[in-house]
């Protein structure tokens, strides 16, 4: 006697295999076909109806087992309004994706439908109206938030797995993999039906697989992927419902993280880079604009950036099946897990992990610190009003006492009390921007540290911490080894507070010059005090088209280092590697030491590299008692790229 798991795999694994060659055959002849184009991967003209073949196979199946095990569904139609309702939504949405596969509905039309019906699901009982305490035991009422959290989880996984389906075999199976996970998690909380359900998915995409995976015959279209992401959705909130574990509510999520984060990056990747547009001046584009824009298609999803990494199609897949996997691993570590503080470690390592993942795929529009987004809001906010500055440093000593007031406690375990020392941040707030003010702190200016700054930073915040202590030691706030030890820790975050953010500007600079994606490549040649110039003039410029790459120079010992975080490549043979000549327009000769011989032989390798050798001459001349620079000729870098006047030639062979 077969038992009821066994054949909801069975069925529709079989089912899926027979009916998916005959969709196919069905989709060529009624020309329900994807076209190659821009945003596509395959070359080739394929059938996009796969989700007719799950949609079958999967209901063919679910009634068979109800035939055959009628007291196991028999829950289900206990409440037969609820049955058909979502009976109806399955049907309803399955027929939504087939009509966009044959002929394309506009996104509003495809959103209202998915809102109504994951509203008629609401209404029907399917709903996030009780998740477990993650800080305790019980379960929290989430109240009217049920229903906003219920849309928005329904709709988001459903199209999330719409934007996954890029390459052959992907979103199919990542959701095998989420259909294994909510099958085992349902089986264990006494959920027969959601398992059984979840079994019979998992089959219905088994079967298609083979048809679908790279290279594949035919394409799940919205239809598939429509279908899928809305059965999942549904099923995660039914798997969960009866978990008791405080983390359980992080179990759908990390399940379903791969689409989740690819959905979720996509977003806020369009968003940003609708303020990276070449032309600055452009205001035309409204805030709802963008927020539109958010839901444009594009070819920059998780799995294309990794083609682009150099993955090919099938390793591409595989990789991010693994990915699933390990998160799936993790969500059934957490529901494991009875304990704040391990569930917490856990999620923070997960979440330090994800986002070292989503930046090695190396996503211009979203290393916001990088690309310069910021730094027109520190021009315009920061720079330029010291109440800002002071309202900052208001902040940061309040946050550093209350780290420095949590981190004593425990370190002394409650030896010390601490009850009325809560309180010493009335005093110890004006006190200490008090003596900043005096010491001149706010007379540096932050649009350029220079390490003269920098210790007179160092030394405003000594002054803080050393009146502070004058102050504890005259009221004996603290034991004497308690306030020492709160005073070292107030210390060193106060000062890792106030010059992190005195440098942040210059640090965007930094990162902008070194990272931005348009600008003439410039290689310095010559890393001794005039590269060093005239590296830190182009960075200090708001508006330059040069992008510097690196420095070169003859001598052996700076091969492999850096100068200012640029590196040093080695010396004028290095420009003969096409690997650093084809990233290079010109080359900045601020070496006056240079060798004749290694002069001719630079000239010559640029020539053939086409690359323009341009020399920076620096001179003094004297006019009377007063002294002025020279500057010659201008042409090599912009105006005001150089502080020092300067005669630059363009060097040519003889």
């Amino acid at each position: 006697m077969f038992s009821p798991f066994l054949l909801s795999i069975l069925i529709p694994i079989v089912l899926s295999l027979a009916i998916t060659p005959r969709v196919i055959h069905f989709a060529k002849k009624i020309g329900a076909t994807d076209n190659p184009g821009d945003r596509k991967v395959h070359t080739t003209v394929m059938p996009r109806i796969g989700g007719l073949a799950i949609f079958l196979s999967s209901a063919i199946s679910i009634i068979a087992l109800f035939l055959l095990f009628p007291e196991t569904f028999s829950v289900v139609f206990e409440n037969k309004q609820s049955a058909s309702v979502l009976i109806f939504s399955f049907v309803a949405l399955f027929a939504l994706g087939f009509r966009d596969d044959l002929k394309p509905l506009s996104p509003e039309i495809k959103f209202g439908v998915q809102l109504l019906l994951a509203t008629l699901i609401y209404f029907a009982g399917f709903k996030i109206s009780n998740i477990t305490n993650p800080l305790g035991s019980g379960i929290l009422d989430v109240g009217i938030l049920d229903f906003p959290l219920t849309i928005i989880w329904i709709i988001g996984i459903t199209n999330a797995f719409n934007l996954i389906d890029g390459l052959d075999g992907l979103a199919a199976g990542v959701a095998v993999i989420a259909s294994f996970s909510i099958f085992i998690v349902s089986a264990m909380s006494g959920q027969v039906v959601s398992a059984i359900l979840a079994l019979t998915l998992a089959g219905s995409l088994i079967g298609f697989l083979r048809y679908n995976f790279n290279p594949a015959k035919i394409f799940l279209g919205d239809s598939g992927s429509l279908l899928i992401g809305f059965s999942l959705a549904l099923l995660s909130i039914q798997s969960t419902a009866k978990i008791s574990t405080g983390f359980a509510l992080l179990f759908p999520i990390l399940v379903l993280l791969l689409p989740i984060t690819d959905t979720l990056v996509s977003m806020a990747r369009r968003l940003l880079g609708s303020y990276l547009e070449r032309n600055p001046d452009d205001t035309s584009r409204s805030l709802l604009r963008r927020l539109y824009g958010m839901f444009t298609p594009d070819k920059s999803h998780i799995h294309h950036r990794l083609l682009s990494l150099g993955l090919s199609h099938r390793n591409t897949v595989l990789v991010l099946y693994a990915v699933s996997i390990f998160f799936a691993f993790s969500a059934f570590l957490f529901i494991q897990i009875d304990t704040v503080a391990r569930s917490v470690t856990i999620a923070i390592m997960l979440g330090v992990l994800l986002a070292l993942c989503i930046k090695k795929l190396r996503y211009y529009e979203m290393a916001i610190f990088n690309n310069g987004l910021m730094i027109p809001f520190y021009e315009k906010w920061i720079l330029n009003r010291l109440h800002f500055v002071r309202l900052a440093d208001v902040c940061f000593i309040t946050v550093s006492f209350f780290l420095s007031y949590l981190l004593l406690r425990s370190l002394n375990l409650d030896q010390v009390n601490l009850a009325q020392f809560e309180n010493s941040i009335l005093w110890i707030l004006p006190l200490q921007l008090t003596t900043m003010w005096i010491t001149g702190l706010y007379r540096e200016k932050m649009s350029s540290i220079g390490l003269g700054n920098v210790l007179n930073i160092f030394a405003s915040v000594v002054y803080a911490i050393g009146l502070t202590s004058v102050v504890f030691a005259i009221m004996e706030v603290l034991p004497l080894v308690a306030a020492i030890q709160f005073l070292v820790i107030n210390f060193y975050f106060l000062l890792t507070f106030v010059l992190g953010f005195r440098i942040t500007y210059q640090a965007m600079r930094f990162w902008y010059n070194r990272d931005k994606q348009t600008g003439k490549n410039v290689l310095i040649y010559g890393a001794g005090h005039n590269g060093v110039l005239i590296l830190k003039n182009i960075m200090d410029l708001s508006n330059n088209n040069t992008k510097v790459i690196g420095f070169l120079d003859d001598n052996p010992a700076l091969e492999g280092k850096r100068i200012n975080g640029y590196p040093i490549f080695g010396g004028h043979w290095e420009l003969e590697k096409n690997h650093l000549s084809k990233k290079i327009d010109s080359i900045y000769l601020c070496d006056e030491a240079i060798k004749s011989e290694n002069l001719i032989r630079l000239q010559s390798t640029a020539l053939q590299k086409g690359i323009s050798v341009k020399k920076l001459i620096l001179s003094l001349q004297e006019i009377g008692t007063e002294v002025q620079l020279n500057r010659e000729v201008q042409s090599a870098i912009p105006d005001e790229a150089i502080s020092l006047h300067s005669k630059e030639n363009i060097i040519v062979p003889d």
